[in-house]
């Protein structure tokens, strides 16, 4: 047996070992369904509502992502060990069906297989099970709503249409006659109005010759060339191709993936809220322990009506009833101004009113702050405090150890977690610090987190008045700081844009319970 095979044999040994070990917990979890014997088991319950950060990262190369994934065994283990020690409890698969040029491969040539030059399924089978062995969860950002121009379906089903036969595939796309046809409704309507809509992305009718007609093409791609090309997109008024994207859901969730994120299904013509909960939440929830998240969707509806889990938190960059105008990063312009006010009322905004809904929120991480560390863990942190899961998506890079400190801190506090709940505390001067108590979801803890938005620093005063406390201890350095009246605030030392963390000490029988260290 030579020396990878050897390190793979080993590591697939060490998860069976631990099995038994587990075995009487599996009672506990929710229904996991594992065709694949993918390890799910090993993946915590409920993961999402645990985790603190997600690494995206691709199987493709030379793609504009931070991080390519292998499906080398021994290779891919050494990758999931360093992601893991950075603070990350997930990683999710950019687009794993083989691709082409567009998005970073996201148009798909062919739905039921990773790039050939790559692998093959079940290589990708494998390494999911490699992720799972250590505890991670894995999801997929899976594209069903358009397809590559070079697609043999795509293709064939041109051929059918000139031809004048009506097939299943001919059925998949969208036709018309003439250019000026109206475009056909999406749920984007409801947020975006068309003359608002970003052109420089969008197509329109476009003719083929293939075809020998018109067809539907929301999106606009470069081909390997740079020439811009359109993509068809699928439609969702006929039950064929509905048929088929349940179909191309359960074939990647059947790899033992844990959820997925759904490319732009706002944007999908003619789809509804059950065709979404019936052809993509369903399949996907079936499955036990998953996440369901619909990129870009900003509206409680995804919740309650689709039945999505998790959403992403345009909260931050948009103000209530202006989704149409992308606005500035509130905590960035937090920092610019000094005034950290304007973080709140957008929390109340949108991150409030999904979490209310029933959705996890989820926020990328940018590079927009580069070369002022201060101010790029101060973003972190805020992020952490209020919640969200953080994601270093494509350009993200990867977190300094500083950032490390942040994820590792939110995973292992469960008043950090994304389904704990916040209340704003007064500070001596809220236009320049914010404050906030986190609660864990079972009552077990609270955290009082504090931020200084100004670039000197700064002695920030927080009102724990309405916190029954006989002091808070900094998580960092373990230092106690005991009310000593507790009518008055409690004084925190912190640097220019600077944070702290401190865990709630109860009263218990008129002292401090735990003891402080």
């Amino acid at each position: 047996m030579n020396n990878r095979l050897l390190v793979f044999a080993m590591l697939l040994g060490a998860v069976f070992a631990g099995v038994t070990a587990r075995a009487s917990d599996q009672g506990k979890q929710t229904r996991i369904v594992d065709k694949n014997n993918s390890l799910r088991h090993l993946v915590p319950d409920r993961w999402w509502e645990k985790a603190a950060a997600i690494k995206t990262v691709t199987l493709k190369p030379n793609r504009r992502f931070a991080h390519e994934i292998s499906v080398d065994p021994v290779v891919v283990s050494a990758q999931l060990d360093e992601i893991k020690a950075q603070g990350f409890q997930a990683i999710e698969i950019f687009a794993p069906a083989e691709g082409l040029y567009a998005y970073s491969g996201l148009d798909t040539k062919t739905h039921y297989r990773i790039d050939p030059e790559l692998g093959t399924m079940d290589d990708f089978r494998r390494l999911v099970r490699i992720v799972h062995s250590k505890n991670m969860a894995v999801t997929a950002f899976i594209n069903i709503g358009y397809f590559s121009a070079e697609a043999p379906d795509w293709i064939e089903a041109c051929k059918a249409k000139k031809a004048g036969i009506e097939s299943e595939k001919v059925k998949w796309f969208l036709w018309a006659d003439k250019a000026d046809t109206p475009p056909p409704p999406t749920q984007e309507d409801i947020y975006v109005t068309r003359e608002k809509r970003d052109r420089t992305k969008t197509w329109g009718w476009q003719y083929s010759e293939l075809a020998g007609s018109y067809f539907w093409a929301r999106w606009k791609a470069q081909d390997k060339d740079g020439n811009d090309i359109p993509l068809p997109q699928n439609n969702w008024g006929t039950k064929e191709w509905r048929e088929e994207a349940a179909r191309i859901v359960r074939f990647w969730m059947d790899t033992g993936i844990d959820g997925m994120r759904i490319d732009a299904p706002l944007c999908y013509p003619f789809q509804t809220w059950e065709d979404n909960r019936k052809c993509i939440v369903e399949v996907i929830s079936s499955y036990g322990n998953t996440l369901a998240q619909p990129e870009g969707g900003r509206d409680p509806a995804w919740m309650t009506e689709a039945g999505y889990n998790c959403i992403m938190d345009y909260g931050l960059s948009y103000r209530k009833n202006s989704f149409q105008t992308q606005k500035e990063d509130a905590i960035t312009t937090a920092m610019e101004t000094g005034n950290p006010r304007v973080i709140e009322e957008n929390l109340q905004d949108y991150h409030d009113v999904m979490a209310l809904a029933g959705g996890v929120l989820w926020r990328s991480v940018s590079r927009d702050l580069e070369g002022n560390l201060a101010k790029e863990h101060l973003h972190r942190a805020v992020l952490a405090a209020i919640g969200d899961i953080l994601c270093y998506p494509r350009g993200g890079g990867n977190p300094d150890a500083e950032a490390t400190w942040i994820l590792q801190t939110k995973y292992v506090h469960p008043a950090l977690h994304p389904v704990a709940t916040r209340r704003k505390l007064a500070t001596n001067n809220d236009d320049k610090y914010y404050a906030i108590l986190k609660t864990a979801k079972d009552g077990s803890e609270r955290i009082v987190a504090v931020f200084n938005f100004q670039s000197s620093p700064q002695t920030v005063r927080v009102d724990l008045s309405v916190v029954s406390t006989s002091g808070v201890v900094d998580l960092r350095s373990r230092e106690l700081k005991k009310r000593e009246d507790v009518f008055k605030p409690v004084a925190i030392e912190l640097p220019a844009y600077g944070y702290g963390f401190y865990e709630v000490m109860p009263f218990k029988n008129g002292t401090l319970f735990p003891p402080g260290p």
